[in-house]
């Protein structure tokens, strides 16, 4: 009861009501100026320019269809409903700061001499995400193993510690972070913290103010605030943790006591990240600093920040972040050219299955050319809705050859890409439309590292824990229907 209580009383039930309430206005608004007045040709005009401009406008497929449909459906307000509640709605100021921010990472990402240049990296070098040796790596097959190293971690930094996080949400997980890092404040180190206002929801009204009082330098990444143009995009899902520039930490975990299995709202949560060590640190740390520039809107000296451990790598290491605010979409690029590259194998864990065109073709592709395509999605749904998407992915993908597996003890929420055992990428992005298109993320690309063994093992032992999906199933043609109009709507959820 008072976790029903406290979903409805939350920022994000609130600030869901009152868009629903302007969507609401919006369209009593257009009835009344329709009824003053023939203004149906206008409003028809108006529709039929919009959908001449998305079939011209270079975008996905896929995001076009999302809004060419409505649009046809109600010609009468889908052209205005577009132009107030279209994606992609930031004004030129932040996005001319977001570049600026972006482009001043050549001058730092260049300061190591042992980057490599290499074939291997030439597209994330080619937006200055170099990889590194001098690095180490160590693979966390769980949120429990992950929440042991990175406090420890935490308990014995020396100089500063970053924390960067989609979702905080109160419970034992965050009590015992909280209390070991107020412990590093008062010994009087730098520590840092972004969270996502969305994410974060479950938080109290003016944590942020609350944890500045604690001594925490924090940032609440894009506030939810009612506007004209309101839209529930551009979250910060990326997962970062930097202590002393010596260590990082990334993958799926959020700080939630679901992460550590302390709670099962969804049975068994299968998680997964990496802690690297050395001078790839460098890089989470650029991203970070990138993130805490642009909300933050002050400037801070990188150099400060530079760790001074080096060690020996058996591989190379190249941690990157992604963004929505350009038209690189790094992620989903790497995702293609890893498939692309693929010889013998193609491993995915993924808690969401919604893919574009390309995704989709480039996986039945492999299968068709002989490369042992395995995925894994979860059993238990987090999401009822977005579940029914993701199964609507699996009879193609099955039929062309992919073997899709799901997790049978509950829900896994790791995201990662192992191919020919030897390549991998961990991180923060889900295969589906937010991850690749609308939300701020990060992964670690890893090359030769005896890391990925590590997470060749951890693959196959979740494999055996999974059911093999041989058969698709039949649903009944409601369910059927259901999932074709929500199929529609992918680029939106």
């Amino acid at each position: 009861m008072k976790r029903l209580v406290r979903m409805f009383v939350s920022r994000t039930s609130l600030i869901l009501l009152l868009l629903l309430a302007q969507i609401v206005l919006f369209l009593v608004l257009i009835d009344y100026v329709s009824a003053i007045g023939d203004w149906s040709i206008v409003f028809y005009v108006i529709s039929i320019i919009i959908v001449i401009y998305l079939i011209a406008k270079e975008e996905n497929p896929y995001y076009k269809i999302s809004w060419i449909i409505p649009i046809l459906v109600f010609p009468l307000f889908g052209g205005l409903f577009y132009l107030f509640y279209r994606q992609r709605n930031l004004g030129s100021r932040v996005l001319k700061r977001h570049l600026n921010i972006d482009l001043n990472r050549y001058d730092y990402v260049n300061t190591y001499e042992n980057i490599l240049k290499t074939k291997k990296s030439h597209y994330l070098d080619q937006q200055n995400w170099p990889a590194y040796q001098n690095t180490k790596t160590e693979f966390l097959g769980s949120g429990e193993i992950m929440f042991e190293r990175m406090l420890k971690d935490i308990r014995e930094a020396k100089k500063y510690i970053f924390l960067e996080f989609f979702i905080i949400s109160p419970g034992e997980m965050w009590d015992t972070i909280r209390e070991a890092l107020l412990v590093k404040i008062n010994e009087g180190l730098d520590v840092k913290l972004i969270f996502d206002d969305f994410g974060s929801s479950a938080l109290p009204f003016w944590y942020e103010k609350k944890l500045r009082k604690m001594g925490f330098d924090v940032i609440n990444f894009n506030p939810m605030r009612i506007h004209l143009n309101f839209a529930m995009n551009y979250r910060d899902h990326r997962k970062i943790v930097v202590i002393d520039g010596n260590i990082g930490y990334t993958g799926g975990i959020n700080i939630g006591d679901e992460y550590i299995n302390k709670t099962s709202p969804f049975g068994h949560w299968l998680d997964a990240g990496i802690r690297i060590e050395g001078d790839g640190v460098w890089s989470l740390v650029i991203s970070f600093l990138e993130t805490y520039r642009f909300m933050g809107k002050k400037d801070i000296f990188y150099e400060n920040y530079k760790g001074d451990k080096h060690l020996t790598s058996d591989g190379f290491v190249a941690p990157f972040s992604d963004t929505p605010l350009d038209k690189e979409l790094t992620t989903k690029n790497m995702y293609l050219s890893l498939i692309s590259s693929a010889n013998h194998s193609i491993d995915i864990t993924t808690p969401y299955l919604i893919i574009d065109n390309e995704l989709n073709t480039a996986l039945k592709l492999a299968a068709k050319s002989g490369v042992k395509v395995r995925i894994i999605i979860p059993y238990v749904p987090d999401k009822r809705i977005i579940y029914m998407v993701t199964e609507s992915y699996v009879p193609e993908l099955v039929e062309a050859g992919c073997n899709v597996y799901r997790y049978e003890p509950g829900f896994i929420h790791s995201k990662m890409m192992i191919v020919d055992n030897n390549k991998a990428m961990i991180g923060t992005a889900n295969l589906d439309f937010r991850s690749l298109y609308l939300h701020f993320e990060n992964s670690v690309f890893l090359d030769g590292c005896k890391s990925i063994l590590e997470m060749t093992k951890f693959f196959n032992e979740t494999v055996e824990k999974s059911i093999c999906v041989t058969k698709t199933g039949k649903k009944n043609i409601i369910y059927r229907l259901i999932q074709i109009m929500l199929k529609g709507f992918a680029t939106l959820m």
